[in-house]
């Protein structure tokens, strides 16, 4: 095997880079703390589970997390977890043990300002036995980020093949329609998002998961995107309609500002 011209000793390559066989979760590390922790492992364990996939000893895990927010207690912190090395070939060998690779990056500041979002040209692919999980295939998302830049938007909704809205780029959207608080139905495409569970579970518990289209969305009162590293930010324009309240919901915005004021 050859790397950029230049041979390795290692024969195989990770199925990772192969197939994209293997999944990820994205996590905060503010103020020397993992924020919401249990549920990352959640997301990962459940991710492996239903890819048939072994886990990382977690003790091993979260040594190596308590090192970095030791050296760096305001970070990015990315865990990828793959089915580990083999030769050509779909199949996945069972005895194979599982790679798993830590990242950080830098964290950055909070800035809830109000943005203006679109329609994606782009639509999701739908795999019911995929929704909801954030695997290593992410190439509808690097289009739809090509895609963003060349329209010039904040952000865009993407809706899967049948025109129902799913989420933006790479974080869940929340809609208020003048009676109830909405997020889209992620039964066939989709990622679960932690940032958008943990505002399910704290502040809009009756948030209400539906199958809508893009007019169910340029009709809401309020809408705001989230996930962990971005936070929550209010959405002000969808295509060319400016919604009536172009601000977070007040108990998202103090169940927030109090999650970046102390460890989660």
């Amino acid at each position: 095997m050859w790397y950029n011209g230049q041979p390795l000793t290692q024969p195989n390559l990770d199925r990772g880079l192969q197939f994209g066989d293997g999944h990820f979760t994205t996590l905060v590390i503010r103020h020397g703390q993992l924020e919401f922790w249990p549920r990352h492992w959640q997301r990962l364990t459940e991710a492996s589970q239903r890819l048939a996939m072994a886990m990382p000893v977690r003790d091993q895990v979260e040594e190596l997390l308590a090192s970095i927010r030791q050296q760096q207690p305001n970070c990015v912190v990315k865990i990828i977890i793959t089915r580990g090395f083999s030769n050509r070939g779909y199949a996945p060998s069972p005895a194979a043990p599982v790679n798993w690779y830590v990242t950080t990056a830098s964290l950055p500041e909070w800035q809830p300002n109000t943005l203006l979002v679109d329609q994606a040209e782009l639509q999701l692919a739908m795999q019911p036995r995929l929704a909801g999980l954030k695997t290593l295939n992410r190439l509808e998302q690097v289009l739809l980020a090509q895609e963003r830049l060349e329209r010039h938007v904040d952000d865009l909704i993407v809706c899967d093949n049948h025109l129902h809205i799913v989420e933006a780029i790479s974080s869940n959207l929340f809609w208020y329609d003048g009676a109830n608080w909405r997020i889209p139905q992620l039964k066939n495409a989709g990622i679960a998002g932690i940032m958008q569970a943990e505002i399910c579970a704290a502040v809009l518990p009756n948030a209400i998961p539906s199958i809508a289209v893009w007019d169910d969305l340029v009709s809401a009162e309020q809408a705001f995107l989230c996930n962990t590293v971005l936070g929550p930010r209010p959405i002000g324009q969808i295509g060319a309609r400016q919604l009536p309240q172009q601000v977070l919901p007040e108990v998202v915005n103090t169940w927030y500002l109090n999650v970046l004021s102390k460890s989660s």
